[in-house]
Formats: C-alpha cells, structure tokens, sequence
C-alpha cells in the first residue's frame, strides 16, 4: 500500500495533466455530437418521416384539429408545425433547398393515416399512382396499362403490377385517383379450404348456401381476416364499394354495369366477375363461363380453384369460380375452395421503392 501511494506522489503531476486531458477529450466529443445533431440534414424520405411524426405530436396537443368522419380530412401545414416549434425549419432539416410541404391528415376506419408532400426545387413527393403512371405508358393493344371503365386497369399475361404489403404479394388490378385495387398474386394456399356459404336456402330445399357475398360465411371469414391479420394496417385499407350483384351466364357485359348494380360497403372483400374478364385480352371472352377468358390473363395463372365474388342470377345457390385451369364455371355455394382476397389502398399513398416486378415489386410507405 505504501509503495502505490508513493508511485501516485512521484507521479501526480502526471495523472493530474492526464486527468485533465482525458476530461478535454469527453468535453470536445460531446460537443462534436451536439454540433452534429444541430446541424446534420436529411434526406426526403427522413424529412418526410419527420414531418409527419410533427403532425402526430401537433394533434396530440390540438385535438380538435383531430379529422373525423364527419369533418373530412386536415391539412396541416408545415409553417404551423416550425411556428409551434414542432419541426425545425425545412431549410435547416433537409439537403434539399427550396422546401415547403403539409401534412393531410385523413380519419379511415378507427385510425388515421397520415400523407406528407414534400415540395423542392429539385424534389417531390409522389404517390405510388403518380409514379406508375409516370413510367407506364397507356396502351391500346397487348399487354400493359389501359384506361377503360373509369380506371387504369391492367391487362395481359406478362404485367409489371407486384406490389408488397403486409408480407403478401398483391397485383395491382386498377387505380383512379382515389384507391387502388389490389388481390393476392395466388390464392391462400393454406390447409384449409373455405365454403361460400352452407346456410340452408330455402328455395331448394337443402344446405348448398346462398349466392349472396354480403350475407355470407365468406365475408365472415374475410371479416377475421381483416379483424386479426390486418390490424395494425386499418388507416391504408379504403372501403370499397364491391360490385355483389348476381350475373346471368349469358351476360356478355364487362363495364361492371351487372355486378356493380348492387354494391356492398368493405374493406376487404373478393374478386367480380368483370374484373377476370377485363384482365384477359382474348376477343373471344365474351361470356364469364368461356374458357377463353384464361388465355392472356395474369389472374389465371394460380393452380388452385378460388372463390369469386358473384353468383348466378339463375338460382339462389351457385357462384362464380376459377377452376384449376383459370377457366371460370359456376359450383354450389357449399362447396370448398381456396380464397384470392382484394383489398383497396389509397392511391395517394407514397411510393417508397420498387418497379412492379414480381422480383422488385412497388412498395409504399405507412406512416
């Protein structure tokens, strides 16, 4: 002990200027972190990101600015955020110059999504239906993009349409400005198949179901779908008006004039008819039941037999449903088979990456 206190003594000086320095050093660190942090930018999608958790915290503390469904969506402009100290100023957070943005704030079924637009001299904010139609060209033949029936609706065998959400793959099958249309790039494939519905149906006599979506055990178990898997993803989920009236086997219509007759309010729901024979381009899918309406047709591509949405107006029990060959042909309510689901997002939802590849499909932020 007294030979540790006589090396501290001999050397004070020493471990006194080495203190000292040691003590600089942290000092001159913190302060590099803290100048850094001051004056770091950041690129769009960060400053994006950062507006909207700046509108999350401005509500948080204005809740009667909070949008409801009575009171439409909010727009909360990026001034207000910098005014009330929420956000520091864009010319200051991003690389970018010349800044200026909002926030839209819209109140979909229980939650609230939130749309950032990012406006700069060399940078702006798209949308995931701003960036395909600025790289799709608009076609009248083959496989590809077509305007038809008020939408922007894929047709064709081989089509760029992939997108990823939820740890699903989606086609894209329309778009307006509004929401877009996506079903599952194949059926469930899980071990369970699923009934239509096996309601006894009184018209009949026996328990082969009702061909009516709205009032089916189907939409139940979309229902859970939508209640268990899709919960934490209700703000980008749009309801929809899904076109459930009956189509005769004769009916030759493909404007959804048929179908959309009777339309049902969802978030989740299956495919029409009309929308499988648009996305064929065989001038002889005339009728549902043709097997024409498989060939250049990227709905038929999937194996397994999968429900549509539709059934007769022939009878009270058969529906409407893609067979093993993509062909579609009508089958008892009662019966099992696998499930495509279609899903509405906004079409204003923000592209994040991605070019409609099944190997790089497009992607879109959730905030």
């Amino acid at each position: 002990m007294e030979k540790l206190k006589n090396i501290f003594l001999e050397n004070k000086k020493a471990f006194l200027y080495g203190g000292i320095g040691l003590l600089s050093l942290i000092i001159l660190i913190i302060v590099i972190i803290i100048l850094v942090n001051v004056f770091r930018r950041y690129g769009p999608s960060q400053v994006e990101s950062m507006m909207v958790e700046a509108a999350k915290e401005y509500l948080s503390e204005h809740r009667e600015m909070t949008p409801t469904a009575e009171s439409g969506p909010v727009t909360i402009e990026v001034n207000t955020l910098v005014e009330g100290k929420y956000l520091k100023d864009l010319s200051k957070l991003s690389t970018e110059e010349g800044c200026t943005g909002n926030i839209k704030v819209v109140f979909n079924n229980n939650t609230l999504r939130y749309i950032p637009e990012l406006v700069c001299t060399n940078y702006e904010t798209y949308s995931i239906s701003e960036t395909i139609l600025s790289r799709e060209t608009i076609v009248t033949d083959g496989n590809g993009l077509y305007e038809m029936n008020d939408y922007y609706t894929y047709r064709g065998e081989y089509v760029n349409n992939y997108v990823n959400f939820v740890n699903y793959s989606w086609r894209i099958l329309k778009f307006n400005d509004e929401m877009m249309y996506l079903i599952l790039s194949d059926t469930l494939n899980g071990d369970e198949m699923y009934v239509f519905d096996d309601r006894f149906n009184e018209s009949i006599n026996n328990y082969r179901g009702k061909n009516d979506f709205a009032n089916s055990r189907v939409y139940l178990t979309l229902q859970g779908f939508y209640d268990g898997y899709f919960a934490n993803h209700h703000a980008y989920l749009n309801t929809m008006d899904a076109c459930v009236h009956t189509r005769s086997e004769q009916d030759q219509d493909k404007t959804g004039a048929i179908e959309c007759y009777s339309t049902f309010k969802t978030p989740i729901s299956l495919l029409s008819v009309y929308d499988y024979m648009n996305a064929s381009l065989d001038p002889m899918c005339l009728i549902a039941t043709s097997r024409n309406c498989s060939n250049y047709n990227y709905l038929s591509t999937t194996k397994n037999r999968w429900w549509l949405m539709n059934g007769t107006n022939e009878n009270t029990y058969q529906v409407y449903a893609s067979n093993s060959t993509g062909a579609i042909a009508l089958d008892s309510a009662s019966s099992r088979k696998d499930l495509r689901i279609v899903i509405a997002i906004p079409s204003e939802a923000i592209y994040q990456d991605g070019i409609g590849t099944s190997s790089d499909p497009f992607t879109f932020y959730e905030y």
